[in-house]
């Protein structure tokens, strides 16, 4: 009798732990699954050279976002960089940060201006080809 006890406890043990070993698997690949994307998001965001985003290259140089323009980022690199030189005791490691952050600035103006002419020649070569069909 103690046996056939023993032996349905063993079972039905296994047979619990076996459910929630499932159960956790299915979780925890869904969750691996979404890190992923959401990684594959992160990659796109990066800078197209480095490894600095936008936003980040945007606070270190104290620029808005919204407002950016290749003056105003290139007026705060110069007062940054100058001011974290070597000779004025500056750091390295600073200076560095700066010029990262401003040659993901250019490289993104420099994608957005050319976004923005073949945008206006795709519209130009539509207005001519409608203008040669009347």
């Amino acid at each position: 009798m103690a046996h056939r006890l023993l032996a349905q406890v063993v079972v039905t043990g296994a047979k619990v732990f076996g459910r929630a070993f499932t159960e956790a698997y299915k979780q925890a690949s869904a969750a691996s699954a979404t890190q992923g994307s959401q990684q594959a998001q992160k990659a796109t965001e990066k800078s197209r050279d480095g490894d600095i985003t936008l936003d980040e290259s945007c606070k270190i140089l104290d620029v808005d976002l919204s407002g950016l323009s290749l003056e105003k980022a290139q007026g705060k690199y110069d007062y940054l960089f100058d001011i974290n030189s070597k000779d004025k005791g500056g750091s390295f490691y600073v200076q560095s940060k700066v010029f990262r952050a401003m040659e993901r600035i250019k490289n993104e103006i420099d994608y957005l201006e050319k976004a923005q002419n073949e945008s206006s020649s795709d519209k130009s070569q539509t207005t001519k080809e409608s203008s040669n069909e009347k």
